[in-house]
This record gives structure tokens, sequence and C-alpha cells, in this order.
């Protein structure tokens, strides 16, 4: 037997393309991509109206402004973290 760890293993150029390549790596990578979005959107408009409510404002137009600023920040967001897998992917 041998004493190596397998976890510690060295891959080689093409092991090491084949992961990066891997579906449901990809996968993952891109579904947390779009978690994060939605808990960014989320939060916007959860704390646009706690805001509105604890200003007793009569209308929402706080909660709307803040939660589109919020939607503006995740896409901003979407749009640098796709540019970095991108990139990533080109490089390899």
């Amino acid at each position: 037997m041998a004493n190596e760890n397998p976890s510690n293993q060295e891959f080689n150029e093409e092991d090491q393309k084949n992961y990066n390549k891997n579906g449901l790596r990809q996968y993952g990578v891109y579904s947390a991509i779009v978690f994060q979005m939605l808990a960014t959107m989320g939060l916007a408009f959860w704390g646009g109206n706690k805001l509105n409510e604890y200003l007793e404002l009569p209308n929402k137009l706080l909660t709307v402004a803040i939660g589109f600023l919020g939607m503006g920040l995740a896409f901003y967001n979407l749009l640098n973290q796709l540019k970095k897998v991108q990139n990533n992917e080109n490089k390899k």
C-alpha cells in the first residue's frame, strides 16, 4: 500500500483540464452565482420594506427604489463574476 494520500496527489495537465471542464463543477459555479444574485435582490427589497415601515411612509416608493438599487448591484456583480469565470476558462 502506498502511503500517499489521494487528496494530496498532484494532477497532471490533462487531469486538470478534465477537472475544469467537468459539467457538474461548472453547474455548481453558475448556480452559486444565481443564488448570490437572488440573495442580493431579496435582501435589498426586504431591507427597503423594513426601512419603509420604520419611517412610516404612506407609499412603497422607498422599497422599490432600494430594491432596484439592489437589482443593479446584483447585475453588476453577475457581470463581474461571469467575466472572471470566462477569463479562468480561457486561461486554461
